[in-house]
């Protein structure tokens, strides 16, 4: 056979692929392309998400620290009760100081409320001298703070709810003395539930920063303060700090 001859056999023996074998090979391509993004974007979205709890959770946690701490230090004496009259669903009103002294000179009041989804403080501290029992406070607020963005009720639950101690018996006569009424306090507060407030509960779920509204990127909170860890056993001495 002639060099020529050999080398068109050879030619025409290096066939490529079929027409089929690359639609074949081209849709394979795409699947594992396809499925590759799918993954990527699976992981963005979850990467995603968990940022989002992180961020709404640290956020929550220090703003609610805050309030409970706030609310820990409320008993600034035993002849001024902690919960003032006025205390709504979403705001609280109460007397709060910290320090090592055995009387406070000043305290604090603050008004903590929701509102367009913030939550803001709002106190003002008492003048120095007192009158009588009760501490005497400026009618301007001495400063806000906001504690936290994005808040929103959890479902239908108020984000403060207010408990007191059974006084003697329940309406079918059971004692129930140094136990907590399992239904709150209607609100507002007026000056005598003010007065047997024994247990303030706060709640409230918090939306990340990026304001994405799924609700698997919230957070929800709760946490309770008592305000009295020993119950009268006698009938009317309910308030709190005793």
């Amino acid at each position: 056979m002639s060099p020529l001859r050999r080398t068109a056999s050879i030619v025409r023996d290096q066939r490529g692929f079929t027409l089929i074998e690359m639609l074949v090979a081209i849709l394979t391509g795409l699947i594992v392309l396809f499925a590759t993004f799918a993954i990527l974007n699976v992981s963005l979205s979850q990467s995603s998400r968990i940022a989002d709890r992180v961020s709404a959770d640290q956020r929550s946690r220090i703003a609610m620290e805050k309030i409970v701490q706030e609310l820990h230090s409320s008993c600034v004496s035993i002849n001024e009760n902690p919960i003032l009259a006025g205390s709504e669903p979403n705001k609280i009103i109460f007397v709060s100081e910290t320090g090592s002294q055995t009387a406070f000179t000043t305290v604090t009041k603050h008004e903590i409320s929701l509102s367009g989804g913030t939550l803001k403080d709002t106190y003002t501290t008492s003048k120095v001298s007192l009158t009588g029992s009760k501490w005497v406070f400026p009618e301007v607020a001495t400063g806000t703070k906001t504690l936290l963005t994005g808040v929103s009720q959890s479902g239908s639950t108020p984000v403060f709810q207010y408990f007191r101690y059974y006084q003697s018996t329940d309406p079918k006569g059971t004692e129930h003395l140094g136990t907590l009424y399992p239904t709150p306090l209607t609100t507002p507060l007026n000056a005598t539930e003010a007065v047997t407030t024994a247990e303030v509960t706060v709640g409230f779920t918090v939306a990340p920063e990026s304001s994405n509204s799924k609700s698997d990127r919230s957070v929800e909170l709760s946490d309770s303060v008592t305000l009295r860890l020993t119950p009268s056993v006698d009938v009317g001495r309910t308030e709190p700090c005793e």
